[in-house]
């Protein structure tokens, strides 16, 4: 009977035979297909993970990148170099002084010098006047350096000297461009202890920096013709001028006759008027550090 159902049924149960083979294979494409997708997930959180480390590191430069930096800093030496050629005159050769008294007499040197050309060029200054120096002038003044070490005062009294020329300078630029008056002078006092009042209140070098920069402020009244003249020649001088700022008030046009009450005639009355400009300018003298002369090659 067995036999019999089994002959009966052959069709039939190889259909199932078959079926079950299906069945099977598509199970077993299914698990690996989701082996194969699990670990195309690992992978891809691997690589994720990865990616996210190289964005939180910094990444070592390529050669490329090494290669532009080193061509980079080789062209800014190169025009370091050029810019140092260039201002190498602007250094300002100071007289040695390692005495205060030394300093006094340079500086009264220097300022009969001043005065000759204010008289010159018919620029006014006020009664007294001390081209930043104040507190050097009078009878009761403390010499400069008052009080310190020798090599302290050997330091004070080169930074003075410095500004001292540097001032000379900047004065006979501004008396040449002919100002009608020349009324203050400041400077970034190197002196210890308190400030005068032609102390100049703004930073001085950095430490270890690429340039040294002496500051000043000079305060003056004059047309404009005598404003442009004096930014002109700052311009075109050998030393290196830098103008950080230029502040201008105008008074008044005033004409050939001045102010006053009396009457002005006809003919003065016709003259061309005169606007005065009150002038206060930032102006550092900057110096690049001199490279020392190199030894000489033992034999």
């Amino acid at each position: 009977m067995n036999t019999k159902w089994l002959k009966d049924n052959i069709l039939l149960l190889g259909f199932l035979t078959v079926f079950l083979v299906i069945v099977g294979g598509l199970v077993w494409l299914q698990q690996r297909a989701a082996a194969k997708v699990q670990e195309m997930d690992n992978s891809l959180a691997e690589q994720s993970a990865q990616i996210n480390h190289l964005r939180e590191m910094k990444p070592p430069p390529t050669p490329e990148n090494i290669k532009i930096v080193k061509q980079s800093r080789q062209e800014l030496e190169h025009l370091y170099q050029d810019l140092l050629g260039v201002v190498s005159q602007s250094h300002v050769q100071t007289q040695v002084v390692t005495q205060p008294g030394q300093f006094l007499q340079l500086m009264a040197s220097k300022f009969a010098s001043l005065r000759q050309n204010l008289e010159k060029y018919g620029v006014k200054v006020p009664e007294g006047f001390a081209f930043g120096f104040s507190r050097y002038v009078g009878t009761s003044s403390a010499p400069p350096a008052a009080g310190l070490s020798e090599q302290q005062t050997t330091n004070v009294l080169t930074q003075l000297t410095r500004q001292l020329d540097a001032i000379q300078k900047i004065s006979d630029l501004l008396i040449q461009s002919k100002p009608d008056e020349i009324t203050q002078i400041l400077r970034v006092e190197v002196e210890p202890g308190a400030g005068s009042a032609d102390a100049l209140d703004v930073p001085g070098n950095v430490p270890k920096g690429l340039y040294e920069m002496l500051p000043f402020e000079f305060h003056f009244s004059g047309t404009k013709d005598a404003l442009q003249a004096f930014l002109n020649s700052l311009s075109q001088s050998q030393w290196f001028f830098a103008v950080r700022s230029v502040e201008v008030v105008g008074e008044q046009p005033v004409t050939g006759a001045g102010l006053g009450t009396e009457p002005v005639p006809s003919e003065t009355a016709a003259a061309p008027k005169r606007t005065v400009l009150k002038v206060t300018t930032r102006i550092d003298l900057i110096e690049f550090p001199q490279e020392p002369a190199p030894k000489p090659k033992k034999t």
